[in-house]
């Protein structure tokens, strides 16, 4: 399970769908030991299950910040948790190679969670690809397998069956100390299939790029 909270919900806690992009960096920073990743560092997410989530209340004491659970009265907290999330992670960046080594050998400095303490997960290794970088033209169509920044897209080209949504308001940067930078709005097809737009030029302090995955699909790294 995973618990990725929205930080507008204060007395429930509702989550994201998926994971988001500060999120990854920091779970990416963990598995290498480091407080924060810095340098450049480009990721994209395929979701390789259904978006499902359920709703359950659970005790929240024990946090230092609500009092001594004996004199605290033990209200319990309605959490969204995503249920059996499965995500593909593409990453290019300074750390690649260290990165690589250390999910290939199942380590990590940190213990590794989605979003929360009580969702542990284990990262596994895939693979290392050389990907070739599109120069996606506005208004050329893109078929891409990974969730989508909406700012990159002109026009959505439904594909029959699908089931399409969008996030928004996630945080685009961590700066330390709890404190993020912008928002971003992302486009994700709740079963997993591609995304099929007509592209559009990104915002130049939001940079996406696009890579050949294979004869048709593509992944966007941002």
């Amino acid at each position: 399970m995973a618990h990725f909270r929205r930080p507008d919900t204060t007395g429930t806690h509702a989550t994201y769908p998926f994971i988001p992009r500060t999120v990854l960096h920091g779970f990416i920073a963990s598995v290498l030991g480091l407080e924060q990743l810095s340098g450049e560092n480009w990721v994209g997410i395929q979701l390789l299950s259904p978006v499902r989530t359920c709703s359950q209340e659970m005790s929240m004491l024990g946090k230092g910040w609500l009092g001594e659970s004996k004199s605290t009265f033990n209200r319990r907290t309605s959490i969204e948790l995503v249920v059996n999330p499965h995500y593909r992670v593409y990453y290019a960046g300074d750390q690649v190679e260290k990165l690589s080594e250390m999910i290939y050998q199942g380590k990590s400095y940190y213990h590794t969670y989605l979003g929360s303490a009580y969702c542990l997960t284990f990262p596994r290794y895939i693979d290392c690809l050389k990907m070739k970088k599109i120069n996606a033209e506005p208004g050329s169509i893109l078929n891409c397998c990974t969730v989508v920044p909406s700012h990159v897209i002109d026009k959505l080209i439904p594909v029959g069956g699908s089931q399409y949504g969008r996030v928004g308001g996630m945080h685009y940067r961590h700066l330390g100390e709890r404190r993020f930078e912008g928002t971003i709005n992302i486009i994700y097809e709740a079963t997993g299939r591609p995304v099929v737009f007509k592209v559009k030029n990104a915002a130049a302090d939001k940079p996406v790029n696009f890579y050949r995955l294979g004869e048709e699909e593509v992944v966007s790294l941002w």
